[in-house]
């Protein structure tokens, strides 16, 4: 048994070794293991912190812009409300303007208008007493020529009443009658 002793203390041995070397191997396939997962997982904690280092940097940027963004519109917004005031104002001052130069025009109109109505009663007046002033001077003109007719008339018969007795004082005096200066004298009379 001393040989199966040695036999069995060389397998023991080489078991043992062999059972030690894989002991090793494992323990360094571990160690080896062991540092991969830790390099694993500090990489993983290193691409984690540049990950969130990323998005902190993205929402600080996207912010900045959303606070630039809104200035932006307030900004605007002011501008607009500000340009929309200027055109309300303006818009208010032409409604005004245009008022007023309405109502001026309104009294223009109803000055001329009572000018108007002036000026035709004037002229209406005054056509009457042309008229009246013209009838008056036709009524005189009229009694005139009535005058004038009747003088005429009247200065017809004297005429031929005149000459009627020149013609019988002539027929008288040829048939040795009144001598020619009697019938003047009697014709003047």
């Amino acid at each position: 048994m001393p040989a199966t002793d040695s036999l069995a203390s060389g397998l023991t041995d080489a078991a043992g070794d062999a059972a030690a070397d894989a002991l090793r191997a494992a323990e360094t396939e571990v160690r080896h293991l062991k540092g991969t997962i830790a390099a694993l997982r500090e990489s993983l904690e290193a691409e984690r912190y540049g990950r969130e280092q990323a998005v902190q940097t993205a929402i600080a940027v996207a912010n900045d812009e959303l606070v630039q963004l809104r200035a932006s519109v307030s900004a605007v917004r002011d501008q607009l409300d500000s340009v929309r005031a200027g055109k309300e104002e303006a818009v208010q001052d032409v409604v005004r303007a245009n008022a007023d130069e309405i109502a001026q025009l309104k009294a223009t109109a109803s000055a001329l208008r009572d000018q108007m109505d002036t000026v035709r009663h004037d002229s209406e007046q005054r056509l009457f007493q042309l008229q009246r002033e013209s009838n008056d001077e036709i009524k005189q003109l009229h009694a005139a020529i009535q005058e004038l007719r009747d003088r005429l008339e009247s200065a017809q018969r004297a005429g031929i009443a005149a000459r009627a007795a020149a013609s019988e004082s002539s027929r008288r005096h040829k048939d040795g009658g009144v001598a020619p200066g009697v019938v003047e004298e009697s014709l003047n009379s």
